[in-house]
């Protein structure tokens, strides 16, 4: 079987985030990445992220091209704008299922990164509960999934009608195989669902990374079953509605020496439809703008790094206003 550039990459920076440091209490694994406000500071001018794209790669190509950070080569196919240097892109999971092109977002992602690389910029592409799913039984691959990979066919080395495990066994599941599950950058959490199902005391919050890390160890489709359950960092629902679930989170955030959640998977969370929002708190930006069921056009977040660092710390606020914007497809900038 032929090993993509792709995998290549995605391997070599699986195995240095696993010797990133994470927070003190989380065990190395390269089921998340780390980049420190350090790193952050040093390597990148601007954080970008966005979740839930669900197959919508017109979406997606459109935001990218809004936000200057891609551009179309000589041959039609969009590619990492080479004048993009310094910027962070993390995407938080869940490109398939919904959209016409799963198979077309998840190949996108996968040159992005390596061209991003390239230019001296970095793409950060977390798992999500759909891409879970897949990865965990590639055999309960949608109709509308099977059918993008048969547009795709050629292009991935696939027969014309391909099955869910041929699907998983090319370069699309071979990328989504090196996606860890949360990403720690600077003092925020960016993860799929955002959820630490745990109580908020160390020795609590040390077992569940280490059960998340331990599962992580394994081989194949055993690796993504935790992930499955409901209450799961990429599975969890509607977690934010309850006040007492956001506080005990809070704790946590401070035991892991963090204070604040990047999250997708809930179109509705904190009660912003169709946007990019943040949480009248200040320590919740919720990425979700509905592509799922079409019920936008997608939103990118943008934070320039310099307006957000506060010493070894991020702050999503200053004076109470949001210091990240929403940026649209047609490349306004709004607050958040």
């Amino acid at each position: 079987m032929k090993t993509s550039v792709a995998a290549i990459v995605g391997a070599a920076c699986a195995a240095a985030a696993s010797r990133a440091q994470a927070p003190g209490i989380v065990p190395p694994s390269t089921a998340w990445i780390a980049i420190s406000t350090e790193d952050l500071r040093a390597s990148f001018d601007t954080m970008w992220a966005v979740s839930d794209v669900h197959g919508r790669r017109a979406e997606l190509e459109q935001l990218l091209l809004a936000a200057n950070l891609a551009t179309w080569d000589g041959a039609g196919s969009l590619v990492w704008n080479p004048a993009q240097r310094r910027q962070l892109f993390v995407a938080v999971g869940d490109y398939i299922d919904g959209g016409p092109d799963s198979v077309g977002v998840v190949v996108l992602l996968d040159r992005l990164s390596i061209q991003a690389a390239a230019a001296g910029s970095r793409v950060v592409a977390l798992l999500g509960n759909h891409d879970a799913a897949f990865l965990a039984n590639p055999g309960t691959a949608n109709r509308r999934l099977l059918s993008s990979a048969h547009r795709s066919a050629a292009e991935l080395g696939l027969s014309s009608h391909p099955t869910g495990e041929e699907l998983a066994g090319s370069e699309f599941g071979r990328f989504l195989g090196t996606l860890p599950i949360a990403a720690f950058i600077g003092s925020w959490l960016f993860a799929h669902a955002g959820y630490i199902d745990a109580s908020d005391d160390p020795a609590a919050l040390r077992a569940y990374f280490g059960a998340l890390a331990s599962s992580w160890g394994r081989d194949g489709a055993e690796r993504y079953r935790a992930l499955l359950d409901p209450r799961s960092i990429v599975s969890r629902h509607d977690w934010w509605k309850r006040r007492s679930v956001r506080s005990r989170m809070r704790i946590q955030l401070e035991e892991l020496g963090l204070n604040g959640i990047v999250f997708g998977h809930d179109p509705d969370a904190l009660g912003f439809r169709n946007t990019v929002a943040m949480g009248p708190e200040g320590w919740l930006i919720k990425l979700d703008t509905g592509l799922k069921a079409g019920r936008s056009r997608g939103m990118l977040l943008r934070c320039v790094v310099a307006r957000v660092l506060r010493g070894a710390r991020l702050a999503m606020t200053t004076d109470g206003k949001p210091n990240c914007h929403a940026v649209t497809p047609e490349g306004t900038v709004r607050d958040l």
